[in-house]
């Protein structure tokens, strides 16, 4: 039966914001390393696959804050394979600290593409789904990560806008998901319309953005606390996200 896989880390001064409160986007970096290393013990790893000009790609993801812990703090992320639904491959995640305490639980969705025609490639479908020696069968969070849709009749405002830099490009060389967390909190941040702690974050990452390409960030506002955050280029969404402020 397969086990979980574990990190420890301590929190790092470049991990903090000015409270000395982990950065929400520094938990997404970690669950993306941790993914990755993970599925490298399970036989399904990048090398794994890139031999077959195929790759992972993250499709939604959804973390839920329940405590922030703080600079030079211990915690312990915990991440495991779940198997499969319909197209998609799901994996969670839960943050402790060194007492025990669930700081923060995620789940999220991935797909396996074709890395020359960009096209779903389902034929492990079946071997990722149902292995025991792969798949540990319990949730963080119970449902998939939703599909984030921006409430209708409600207006939508340009809060920002965000060239792509060198730094925010990864090796496979576009921008990396975790910047649109970056981008979307300094823009609520510089628009004074951060309403409290985050909570809740829920990402549909729709389209890839490259170097040199200028992302535009609309903020909807919903229910109290919760707002819609789009970011678009040249007027298309490439990716969307439901944020919950307490």
């Amino acid at each position: 039966m397969a086990e979980k896989y574990i990190e420890k880390h301590t929190i790092a001064c470049y991990e903090v914001d000015s409270m000395q409160t982990l950065r929400p986007a520094a938990l997404l970096d970690w669950m993306q390393e941790a993914a990755g290393r993970s599925a490298d013990t399970l036989g399904f790893g990048y090398d794994d696959l890139i031999g077959s000009s195929t790759t992972w790609v993250l499709s939604r993801t959804h973390v839920r804050f329940h405590n922030y812990p703080k600079w030079r703090d211990e915690v312990t992320l915990r991440t495991w394979h779940k198997g499969a639904s319909r197209l998609f491959y799901l994996r969670d995640f839960t943050l402790h600290n060194a007492e025990g305490e669930l700081l923060a639980d995620a789940t999220t969705s991935w797909l396996i593409i074709d890395v020359n025609t960009h096209r779903l490639v389902t034929s492990r479908n079946s071997e990722l789904a149902e292995s025991a020696e792969k798949c540990v069968k319990e949730d963080a969070i119970v449902e998939p990560a939703d599909k984030v849709s921006v409430p209708a009749g409600v207006e939508s405002q340009l809060i920002g806008t965000h060239t792509v830099a060198w730094s925010d490009v990864d090796y496979v060389g576009h921008a990396n998901n975790v910047k649109y967390l970056v981008w979307t909190m300094d823009a609520l941040m510089a628009a004074g319309l951060c309403t409290g702690e985050l909570k809740d974050v829920i990402i549909n990452y729709d389209a890839e953005v490259r170097a040199g390409q200028q992302v535009e960030l609309y903020y909807t506002a919903a229910e109290q606390g919760v707002c819609y955050i789009q970011g678009k280029v040249d007027g298309r969404a490439h990716f969307a996200m439901r944020l919950t402020f307490e």
